[in-house]
């Protein structure tokens, strides 16, 4: 990495399964790099270091960035835009910032007018990340060095607040670990996670509620339960979070999920357009299988 791109310092803000696997995987890559875990919690600072994560860590936000040529921010969506405002007088020359949350307009929009300035002083980047990799589960304890593998990573960035230099970083960063590069406006990268990943949160979550809180119901659950439920096992402050500054596209999303329930209401006492729905829905299925 270094000799390509001249990367020797990333610092990883909340180095929990996302930022965890980051640094496990860029460890294992380019053994070389130094690699600062920036958080609060020392305990879990200590456990990042102590499985390889990372090479030093820190609680002090503005200290672990400041030597950085790139900076990760990997915590809870909602305070994303308020953890790059802070860091933007930190940061030295030419840094280049990014993120891992799954939402992306908001977190643009909210940081541009204050990275305008910054990008006249010190040439400052910001290029939005989203892996789409993950699990139910949280914290680095889960970490792993293949998270990433065969996964597609979008990047979503204002093409007036970034140079060509810094998007090929960031490309080459997201490429090392496995994934897949696709650029997307941040207004349609929202769009398409409301309907792939958050209101599908939604659905497992609401399919839990309907069947957890009938008691006698638990014991007769099998794979399709399990299938349909096993996301609604994810940290539910990070979802409310998720899809309150999503809701716009996530209720168009719901709105559109209602229209087809009542559609089937229609005709679930008709045995053959009942039929002839689902098999569309299964023939889409095995079109798109994933």
């Amino acid at each position: 990495m270094k000799s390509k791109y001249d990367i020797n310092c990333i610092s990883i803000i909340g180095v929990g399964l996302i930022g965890g696997s980051i640094g496990l995987a860029l460890k294992e890559k380019y053994p070389k790099i130094n690699i600062i875990g920036v958080g609060r919690n020392l305990e879990r600072l200590k456990l990042a270091k102590q499985k390889g994560c990372i090479d030093k860590f820190t609680t002090d936000i503005n200290q672990g960035v400041k030597d950085s040529d790139i900076v990760i921010v990997c915590t809870p969506v909602y305070v994303i835009n308020k953890i790059i405002l802070s860091i933007l007088p930190f940061v030295k020359n030419g840094c280049i910032i990014t993120d891992v949350g799954s939402i992306k307009y908001e977190i643009i929009k909210t940081i541009n007018k204050e990275l305008r300035k910054y990008k006249k002083l010190k040439n400052i980047n910001f290029i939005g990340s989203h892996p789409i990799a993950g699990a139910e589960k949280t914290g680095v304890e889960f970490a792993k060095n293949d998270l990433f593998k065969n996964s597609v990573c979008v990047i979503c960035y204002d093409d007036k607040m970034v140079n060509k230099i810094s998007v090929k970083k960031i490309k080459f960063l997201w490429k090392s670990l496995g994934t897949k590069i696709v650029h997307l406006d941040a207004k349609k990268h929202d769009k398409i996670l409301a309907a792939t990943s958050h209101f599908p949160h939604i659905i497992s979550y609401l399919l839990t509620k309907q069947i957890n809180s009938r008691k006698e119901f638990i014991n007769f659950v099998g794979g399709a339960y399990k299938d349909m439920t096993r996301i609604a096992a994810s940290n539910p402050q990070l979802w409310t979070e998720i899809c309150f500054i999503n809701k716009i596209f996530v209720s168009k999303e719901i709105k559109k999920f209602i229209t087809q329930l009542n559609n089937i209401l229609k005709i679930i006492n008709n045995f053959n357009k009942l039929k002839n729905f689902l098999k569309k829905c299964y023939e889409l299925k095995i079109k798109y299988q994933k």
